[in-house]
């Protein structure tokens, strides 16, 4: 007896989705076109295919909000003309993708929901919302909250697009491939004299205390917080061409330029802190086949560059030093020592649920802080990320912040230790070397509302989830398995 053929599914809901998309666009286009903005309206209907092809495959949408997380000004640019940035439209147009895919993967979804990964960043949440409720000044704490809350959504949505080990090692070396398309933007700015990309008045308006204007390369962020996530790349293209000969030329030439633009930013936290994990380098790879290479290669590279840095820069550091030896150092030093200083007293006031979110920038211009070195008077943020979250989420939210933290690091040093195959260790371990460059850092900078201090432990998460599964199948084969 013949087996009957299975059913074929009915078109009309996929013709009804196309339809209608299609009528919406029509529509819109011309209400565009009516109303004198004929460029929105040629641009709205590849828009709409482009994001509902964004919608039909969340993994490439995911990929393009990491790959613009650094390059927001780029992403400026190309949606110039919308009239809502272009991360709030990837964001809804993969949020809307998981949607649609997400009965067909109903077990995994559940998995990857009660993953430490995401508890920790749900009691964040929980932790976020009682601080904006508790917050002295709500409008301040719903506007700072709500920023906050949708960078928070990139998380979630990372870890539940990218599932296949392609989509996590495009995720992952997308990092370094970003932080060298910026850093090529960063040494034009800077030999040039010019502002190629940037545009927000942040990235093009900052100055070093010896008169040397800064660039943030592709970034909107200002150049100190851009260069955070310049390090990251740069280390996880170093640490990954050590560990794997997989790309090893690109992840050569990409280490290379991002520790140029690490100098020519004049990010003296950055500087400092690749200072920090090159000697840990040195430490883990000195017995290492490649250490002698790349040192050399290291060597010749900066000797290389030394004509192209400006003196200032070695003033710049050298004032570091200064702070500690008494002898006057840059006035912006000591500034970050006063937030520090008031972030503290808040915290022994409000421990439990902190201030509410960006209320440090209120509290920082009150009279009871006038006497303080370095105080302006328009706020500003505390520039330490950890102690910020506990002032302005409090105990409780430290501590599950601080929990996410902690758990990405032990899952890519999971993955390291325990690996389904080679590819994986060491994209885990050039991961957990980049994050340890970010998070270190972000001592330094208040890097909450940046997205890559999200985007790194989704990336671990989604990591250790595809190691285990691998790991899973590896020990109870089935039938089908190939």
């Amino acid at each position: 007896m013949t087996a009957r053929p299975a059913p074929t599914k009915p078109l009309l809901p996929e013709l009804a989705i196309g339809l209608g998309l299609g009528l919406i666009a029509a529509l819109m286009t011309l209400v565009f076109a009516l109303a004198i903005h004929p460029v929105v309206a040629i641009a709205l209907p590849v828009v709409m295919a482009v994001g509902l092809a964004l919608a039909a495959r969340p993994e490439v949408g995911a990929f393009f909000l990491i790959f613009f997380a650094y390059l927001d000004g780029i992403s400026d640019k190309i949606f110039a003309v919308s009239p809502i940035s272009g991360f709030k439209l990837i964001t809804a147009a993969t949020i809307f993708g998981i949607a649609v895919i997400a009965h067909k993967h109903r077990t995994q979804f559940r998995a990857i929901l009660a993953s430490p990964i995401a508890l920790w960043a749900f009691g964040f949440s929980c932790a976020w919302l009682i601080a904006i409720l508790l917050a002295d000044s709500k409008s301040v704490a719903v506007e700072w909250g709500s920023r906050l809350g949708t960078i928070k959504l990139l998380l979630f949505l990372i870890i539940l697009s990218l599932r296949s080990q392609s989509q996590i090692t495009a995720g992952i070396l997308c990092l370094a491939l970003t932080s060298a398309i910026s850093a090529v933007l960063l040494i034009v700015d800077t030999m040039l004299g010019i502002t190629l990309v940037s545009t927000s008045e942040a990235a093009t308006t900052a100055r070093t205390a010896e008169g040397f204007d800064r660039s943030s390369g592709g970034s909107q962020y200002n150049p100190t917080t851009a260069a955070t996530m310049l390090l990251c790349g740069t280390i996880i293209a170093l640490v990954h061409a050590v560990e794997s000969p997989k790309w090893r030329h690109y992840m050569v030439a990409f280490a290379l330029l991002g520790t140029a633009a690490v100098v020519l930013s004049f990010a003296r936290s950055a500087a400092l802190v690749y200072a920090i994990i090159a000697v840990a380098l040195a430490v883990r790879y000195g017995k290492h086949r490649l250490f002698m290479p790349f040192a050399i290669l290291g060597a010749a590279a900066a000797i290389a560059m030394l004509p192209f840095v400006p003196a200032s820069y070695f003033e710049r550091i050298a004032s570091i030093m200064n702070v500690f030896l008494g002898g006057g150092g840059d006035w912006t030093l000591g500034r970050r020592m006063t937030y520090n200083v008031i972030g503290m007293d808040q915290l022994l006031q409000n421990p439990i649920f902190g201030i509410g979110p960006g209320n440090f920038a209120e509290v920082f211009t009150h009279q009871d802080y006038r006497y303080l070195p370095g105080r302006t008077l328009w706020g500003r943020q505390l520039h330490n990320m950890y102690l910020s979250v506990a002032v302005e989420y409090g105990l409780v939210g430290f501590t599950f912040f601080a929990g996410l933290i902690i758990t990405a690091f032990r899952m890519a040093r999971s993955v390291a230790r325990t690996p389904a195959n080679e590819d994986l260790r060491a994209l885990a371990v050039a991961l957990t070397y980049g994050m340890a460059a970010y998070y270190i850092v972000s001592v330094f900078v208040p890097n909450e509302y940046n997205k890559y201090t999200w985007i790194l432990p989704a990336l671990s998460g989604a990591l250790w989830l595809l190691n285990t599964r691998k790991l899973r199948e590896a020990a109870w084969p089935t039938s089908s398995s190939p």
